[in-house]
């Protein structure tokens, strides 16, 4: 039962191996399946009707906008079979003022690990009744006044007996995601639960991928040092070793002189007549030539 103005999203599953069937929404006043009226295919949007086909869960579902009490009727999920009869389910909506179940929010969002409420609201004549919360893909059910011990924890059940019972989910999983049902009696509104990421896990995978590229970065930096300390002293021991042999060969060089490089002396003895009359006797005069002097000397002696 809904309000006027609001809005609904009714699933529609079926079996996966349907999935290239041709799935439609389809209303009727009453009677038989045959004279259903086909009010959308899926993948369809107008104003008033959204029908959208997931091949991945294997279902399509059907939001109704703006309901009024035109709306009130009976309406069915379909599937066509080719030489065969049409799967199909039928789906009672009723648009009153006051209806006697309902939901605050049709569509809710918690993130793994935290949790979610889902407010069911239900008319007085639903006071006594039996409230459930049931999950649609296993049709597994949850009850008001249930002991703790025969259903899940993390599964929460509370009614105030007078208009409203609540529903808590803790401890949130991902494979939580999917369409669920508030039920009194023979009536039942659809709820979608999406599970997203949660920010722990969301920053916990962050800060695991920041720590290996820290660790990564270190032992870069850390390899790029001792690359370096190697190479210095390497280059300091080669330069250490060029030095040596240079100094070595300067010191061959300055104790073994070539012969070109050699001075020769040429010692004469003058005797007293040409001693000039400042001279002292007794003093020995040199003069001092390159080897190719004395040689050019020692020459001109012979032919003189």
């Amino acid at each position: 039962m809904l309000q006027p103005g609001s809005s609904v999203t009714i699933p529609c599953p079926y079996g996966n191996e349907y999935d290239k069937h041709r799935k439609y929404w389809c209303y009727h006043a009453g009677g038989d399946f045959n004279y259903c009226d086909v009010r959308a295919y899926a993948n369809t949007t107008n104003d008033k009707l959204v029908v959208t086909e997931s091949p991945v869960q294997s279902l399509f579902t059907v939001t109704m906008r703006d309901l009024q009490d035109g709306d009130t009727g009976s309406y069915w999920c379909g599937v066509e079979i080719n030489m065969g009869a049409d799967l199909n389910e039928a789906i009672f909506v009723k648009v009153i003022s006051d209806p006697d179940l309902s939901v605050e929010k049709s569509s809710v969002t918690g993130q793994e690990g935290g949790s979610v409420s889902v407010h069911c609201l239900y008319s007085s004549q639903h006071q006594k009744e039996k409230k459930q919360w049931c999950r649609s893909k296993d049709e597994s059910c949850y009850t008001v006044g249930r002991s703790k011990t025969s259903q899940n924890s993390s599964v929460q059940l509370s009614d105030d007996g007078i208009r409203s019972f609540t529903v808590e989910m803790s401890k949130l999983k991902k494979s939580d995601t999917g369409w669920y049902w508030c039920k009194s009696k023979d009536l039942q509104i659809p709820v979608h639960l999406s599970v997203t990421e949660g920010k722990s896990e969301y920053w916990a995978s962050n800060a695991a991928t920041n720590r290996n590229i820290h660790i990564t970065v270190t032992l870069v930096l850390g390899l790029l040092l001792i690359l370096f300390i190697v190479i210095y002293k390497l280059r300091k021991k080669h330069n250490q070793t060029k030095t040596k042999e240079s100094v070595s060969s300067s010191a061959d060089h300055m104790a073994s002189p070539t012969e070109d490089s050699m001075m020769y002396a040429s010692l004469a003895l003058k005797n007293n007549k040409s001693t000039p009359p400042d001279r002292h006797d007794g003093v020995i005069y040199s003069s001092v030539l390159p080897k190719k002097e004395v040689r050019d000397s020692q020459t001109e002696d012979l032919f003189t």
